[in-house]
C-alpha cells in the first residue's frame, strides 16, 4: 500500500477510478474483458496496464481495500464494544450479500496469498472485537475467535445457497445470540 500513496495525484485518481469501476464490474459481470476496465474508468488501456498488469492484480487489490475498509470500521468511538461487535459482524454478512460477484471473481483469480492476507487482517479484527467485548463483560470470555471466523467463512462459501441472503442473517443473529452473556438473573 506504500507505493499507493506516493502516486501523484492525477495518477492516484485514475487509480481510484480504476478501482471504483472494477468493484462494479466484478459484483455485476465477471464476464467484461479485461481492456474495457480501462474504458469504464474513464482512464486509457496504458493506464489500466501501469496499475494493474493482470486481472488477478485489480481483483486482488480490490479485494485488499474492500477488507481494509470492512476492518476500519469496526472501532466506531461511539459505540459500545458491544455494539462495535453486533454492527461489525451484520455489516460483514451484508457486505457479502452486497458483493457476491467480487467474492466469486476472486475465487477464480485471486492468488491464495492474498486472500489469506486479508482473512488474517479480518480475523484480527474479530479478535480484537471480541477480546474487548469480552473485557466489557458482553459477551461470555470463552468465545475462540476461530469459531468465529469458521461462521464467517461459512456464510461466504453458502453463496450460491437458494436463501443465501436470509439464511446469512439468521447465521449471524445466533451466532450473537451464542455470544451473550447469559442472564442468570431470571
Amino acid at each position: 500500500m506504500a507505493e499507493v500513496r506516493a502516486l501523484r495525484a492525477d495518477a492516484r485518481r485514475n487509480r481510484d477510478a480504476i478501482m471504483a469501476a472494477a468493484r462494479d464490474v466484478f459484483d455485476q459481470d465477471a464476464h467484461v474483458r479485461f481492456d474495457d476496465f480501462a474504458a469504464r474508468a474513464g482512464v486509457g488501456v496504458g493506464t489500466l496496464y501501469r496499475h494493474f498488469p493482470t486481472r488477478e492484480s485489480l481483483a486482488a487489490a480490490v479485494y485488499e481495500g474492500e477488507v481494509a475498509s470492512l476492518c476500519d470500521q469496526a472501532h466506531d468511538p461511539s459505540r459500545s464494544s458491544s455494539e462495535n461487535l453486533d454492527a461489525f459482524l451484520r455489516g460483514f454478512v451484508e457486505y457479502e450479500l452486497a458483493h457476491a460477484g467480487l467474492a466469486r471473481t476472486l475465487a477464480l483469480v485471486a492468488d491464495p496469498a492474498v486472500l489469506a492476507e486479508g482473512g488474517i487482517e479480518l480475523e484480527r479484527t474479530v479478535a480484537d472485537l471480541l477480546a474487548r467485548a469480552a473485557v466489557d463483560g458482553a459477551i461470555r470470555s470463552d468465545v475462540n475467535v476461530g469459531a468465529v471466523m469458521i461462521v464467517l467463512h461459512g456464510i461466504g462459501a453458502a453463496i450460491d445457497r437458494p436463501l443465501w441472503a436470509s439464511e446469512s442473517r439468521a447465521a449471524v443473529e445466533l451466532l450473537l445470540a451464542g455470544l451473550r452473556q447469559p442472564d442468570f438473573s431470571r
